[in-house]
């Protein structure tokens, strides 16, 4: 049985080796940001439900919150960075060992503006979407 972990670790490194994203960020990491990082690019699961058939899981079906984050005062482009990353994303294939791609598409466009609670002057923007990533195994 193929590592469901993989399945996040791909959607990662696709992030992550694009040299256009990264020119508007620092980092793309899984739940965290690197500490002091003011640019970045966070993935996390939201949802996941394995379909299963006779002796096993037929595929899975994973929701991810993929989404930019940028202090207002870092000078980066948050509607590029999100805008990059659904080119990156909407209908492209991810390739993960033991996994057979099925779809990778946003269900939800993400837009928040969340407000320091010590400094009511530093915002943080947040930009991107809810993506449904399904792969089939084997």
């Amino acid at each position: 049985m193929p590592d469901s972990s993989a399945i996040e670790n791909a959607l990662v490194a696709k992030l992550l080796n694009d040299p256009t994203l990264m020119g508007l960020v620092t980092a793309v990491a899984y739940d965290e940001a690197p500490q002091k990082s003011e640019r970045f690019v966070i993935v996390s699961l939201v949802d996941e439900v394995d379909e299963g058939k006779f002796g096993g899981r037929a595929y899975e079906d994973a929701l991810f919150l993929v989404k930019a984050v940028m202090l207002s005062t870092s000078g980066g482009n948050i509607q590029a960075a999100a805008a990059r990353i659904d080119t990156l994303l909407e209908d492209q294939p991810l390739t993960v060992a033991g996994y057979t791609w099925m779809t990778t598409h946003r269900e939800a466009r993400v837009r928040i503006t969340e407000v320091d609670e010590q400094d009511a002057a530093i915002r943080w923007q947040h930009r991107g979407g809810h993506y449904r990533v399904q792969m089939s195994l084997g």
